[in-house]
């Protein structure tokens, strides 16, 4: 597996030339960058597609994809998948996360400012 990929309709592109990568990487990335985001009470969960690879195992595929949580009691979580699909269905695992955690969790959480 290599290491630049691109994001065209939705499919996952490897691109091995890195000119043409960072071509499209300039022109094209903010347009697709953000996959999805929901706004939570203090928390936002963010999906983004990172146009590189995050992982170092050549026979793993490729983790291009990413869902962070910032704020709230699950602050700074995240994980990485390698197709739209994945990570889709984790930005949802995600906010159902987040969620829960609000609803386990009566106090304000840490670094919310109270």
């Amino acid at each position: 597996m290599g290491r630049y990929y691109i994001l065209r309709d939705g499919e996952v592109i490897e691109e091995p030339d890195y000119t043409k990568w960072s071509e499209w990487f300039e022109n094209t990335y903010k347009g697709v960058e953000l996959i999805a985001e929901s706004r939570l009470g203090g928390s936002t969960v963010s999906t983004r597609f990172l146009a590189l690879s995050m992982t170092l195992d050549q026979d793993s595929p490729p983790m291009v994809f990413e869902t962070t949580v910032n704020g709230g009691w699950l602050d700074n979580q995240r994980e990485r998948f390698s197709s739209l699909e994945e990570a889709t269905a984790g930005h949802e695992n995600w906010v159902q996360r987040v969620k829960d955690s609000d609803e386990e969790n009566e106090l304000p959480p840490p670094g919310a400012g109270w």
